[in-house]
């Protein structure tokens, strides 16, 4: 390529990236205005003097529901990456008639649109009383994720070899001790991977959390934020301030284990 060409290249990534980066920095500057200058919709004009009660309402209105976001999907994370590495580990290791069947099923289940089932999939809760109730989300968030964990550990435990779990066996390792002693260290990348993706599509998530939920003692923090906009009067300010607190969870996990998730999507690159 040319000294032009990349000159040009280089160009369009900068301006592809500011266009990404307008969206966050409309949101932190009217974060930090006042009700006045919201009013004049000049959401790019830097604030004349930072608001910062702005963050102090939002997290009042935001505590009981960050609390219930935090609670709900550390525990369906938790159980969504346990039942679905158990079915990876089931869908690589053991092979039978119709695995590959199963595996197409299971990838399938993955990427089907679970709006489209959200109408039976209300009733369904309704009949088990599981409507607005944490045990609720915690079961609706498991069944949507699992799949998805599933599919994300199946493709890692794949490069395993059959070999190794043989090997174990014949040292008299049964399943369950070769799972938790040999393929969850083996496999640990991936599953930070899968834990990270599965957490932050829960946190995010905002049709479930607002159909299984109602009132603010069980609402999750995307509900309750979309509520803060205001009913007479334009709270974008106050709204900001909650997104951006409402980010800081899965942002701070992803600064911390963002490295961890990158090697073992590379990883799983690699072995596919």
């Amino acid at each position: 390529m040319t000294r032009t060409g990349k000159i040009t290249l280089y160009i369009a990534f900068m301006l592809l990236s500011l266009a990404c980066l307008l969206p966050m920095y409309a949101m932190i500057n009217t974060s930090f205005k006042g009700q006045r200058e919201v009013a004049e919709r000049e959401f790019l004009n830097p604030p004349s003097a930072p608001h910062l009660e702005n963050y102090a309402q939002a997290f009042n209105v935001l505590k009981i529901g960050l609390k219930n976001s935090f609670f709900v999907a550390t525990i369906a994370t938790f159980l969504s990456i346990l039942l679905g590495s158990w079915s990876g580990y089931f869908l690589s290791m053991f092979r039978f008639k119709y695995s590959q069947p199963v595996f197409f099923l299971t990838a399938i289940a993955t990427f089907l649109p679970y709006q489209i089932m959200l109408v039976p999939f209300t009733q369904f809760m309704a009949r088990l009383n599981l409507v607005n109730t944490h045990a609720g989300l915690v079961v609706a968030y498991i069944i949507l994720n699992t799949p998805m964990a599933a599919l994300i550990t199946a493709t890692f435990f794949q490069a395993i070899p059959v070999e190794l779990q043989e090997a174990a066996a014949l040292d008299g390792c049964g399943p369950i001790n070769f799972y938790f002693r040999i393929l969850i260290p083996v496999s640990l990348l991936g599953l930070v991977s899968a834990t990270l993706l599965t957490f932050t599509m829960i946190w995010n998530e905002f049709l479930i959390a607002l159909t299984l939920t109602q009132g603010p003692f069980v609402q999750m923090a995307t509900p309750v934020l979309a509520g803060m906009k205001g009913n007479y009067a334009e709270l974008w300010h106050i709204q900001m301030a909650g997104s951006l607190l409402a980010s800081l969870p899965p942002l701070l996990i992803f600064i911390l284990l963002g490295r961890y998730y990158v090697k073992g999507l590379m990883a799983g690159t690699l072995k596919g």
